[in-house]
């Protein structure tokens, strides 16, 4: 065999071990995990050392082509020294196998000692825990409303340090602002303050929770709410919730994970949503204004779509000036607005044409009765805004742009009543309005 031949094939041996030993690194010694005593896990490991050592010395035999060796009376003294150094070396070798093998026994022992130790730890933290949650919940089961407040500072500490079931606590509070007493007495009032005020606290960087939570807040009665400059990382889900009083205040929030209004009322005298961020779906479905105003002044849609499906609008003005859609679409859709006034002004800043879409601004299915819209684009694009299958009766259509825009007012099957007009050179499709018709005499 030529010698090239033979130095290629160890260079491929050294390189498979190599490999394997770098591989099964973590895996490769499973046999002294078998439960077994000490004197099995030695002959084991004995057993592998004479493979080794076998298949070592058979493959330097190899190497070196099977030479003769000597009789035994060729050999001096010196050489038969040196035979036994080799011997007394491979005993030592044995030796040192068998050491090996009982303080690998040892470290393994010492390393399922170690994670016995830190598995107890965690069980005694999540039993510590789980009669933390369930003390703080019997005490806003209690009859007295301190106890209760105690109960919601409770809470409030164990979300703080529990994050694996800090979604849990959030329900807990949530679930008891859920159930709306039949008399609402100062105590009572003074517990669910607590429970908002902690909160805000987590939502504005006092105490900032960083991981996503949701908070489900469906049927509870909110007066003069107040949910400004919070950061809801997770869901809002305001379905049916009523909100009351003088103000309901959203300004200056960020809405990351989604806000679900389904059935919500919003009857305090002004709604506004003014400079917040909506970054995720925004859903107005069957809601209910009743107040003077809702204000958008200000917001910016970031992607995703914002629906006001079948909403029922009973505000004189509905306040949209500056508002931004970077991305996404803002929808209004199966909707009757009469006596309300629609602002639309400054719809410039922000529109770009992003990841989450085209950005977009679409009036389907909508009845304007005696009322006002204004609508202003000083974008290049024209397909911006969107009206279909809309009627408009009776109402002051205030359009304006750039003196050099092009026709950016999108009309299909749109129906003009009671002497509204939309002038011709704002109207970009093909499909161009109904003609208006006079208003009824009385």
């Amino acid at each position: 065999m030529p010698d090239w031949f033979r130095w290629l094939l160890i260079a491929l041996a050294v390189l498979g071990g190599v490999a394997l030993t770098a591989r099964r690194r973590l895996s490769l010694p499973a046999f002294p995990q078998v439960r077994a005593g000490i004197a099995a896990s030695v002959l084991v490991w004995l057993a592998i050392a004479v493979v080794v050592a076998g298949a070592a010395g058979g493959g330097l035999l190899w190497f070196l082509g099977w030479p003769r060796l000597p009789t035994t009376g060729a050999f001096d003294v010196t050489q038969l020294l040196d035979l036994l150094k080799i011997a007394l070396s491979v005993v030592a070798g044995l030796g040192g196998v068998v050491l090996l093998a009982v303080n690998y026994r040892k470290q393994r022992v010492t390393e399922n000692e170690h994670a016995l130790a830190v598995e107890k730890a965690e069980r005694e933290t999540v039993q510590g825990f789980n009669e933390r949650l369930g003390a703080a919940a019997e005490q806003l089961a209690h009859e007295s409303p301190a106890v209760r407040l105690t109960g919601v500072y409770a809470l409030a500490g164990l979300a703080d340090d529990w994050v694996d079931k800090r979604q849990v606590c959030i329900d807990v509070l949530c679930g008891y602002l859920r159930l709306q007493p039949g008399t609402m007495t100062p105590g009572e009032s003074v517990v669910r303050e607590a429970i908002l005020r902690m909160f805000r606290d987590r939502l504005t960087g006092l105490l900032w929770w960083r991981h996503p939570v949701d908070f489900d807040f469906t049927e509870v009665v909110f007066e003069n709410a107040d949910f400004s400059g919070l950061r809801f990382r997770g869901r809002l889900i305001l379905d049916r919730a009523e909100f009351t009083g003088q103000l309901t205040s959203f300004d200056r929030a960020r809405f990351s994970g989604g806000l679900s209004c389904h059935g919500t009322r919003f009857a305090a005298e002004r709604t506004s949503f003014g400079s917040v961020l909506f970054d995720g779906g925004i859903e107005f479905v069957g809601a209910e204004f009743t107040g003077q105003e809702l204000s958008w002044a200000g917001s910016t849609v970031r992607g995703g779509a914002t629906d006001f499906y079948r909403c029922r609008v009973a505000c004189k003005r509905l306040d949209f000036t500056q508002l931004s859609i970077e991305a996404g679409e803002v929808r209004f859709e199966q909707m009757e607005l009469s006596d309300t006034e629609v602002d639309f002004k400054d719809l410039d800043a922000g529109w770009q044409d992003d990841s989450g879409g085209f950005p977009r601004l679409v009036f389907e299915d909508v009845r304007f009765t005696r009322g006002r819209l204004r609508l202003e684009l000083w974008s290049e694009r024209e397909r911006m805004i969107w009206l279909r299958d809309c009627s408009l009766d009776a109402v002051a259509v205030e359009l304006n742009a750039d003196d050099d825009a092009k026709p950016w007012l999108n009309l299909r099957d749109v129906e003009l009543r009671g002497g509204t007009e939309i002038p011709a050179e704002f109207v970009r499709t093909s499909s161009a309005p109904r003609p208006s018709t006079p208003a009824p005499e009385a």
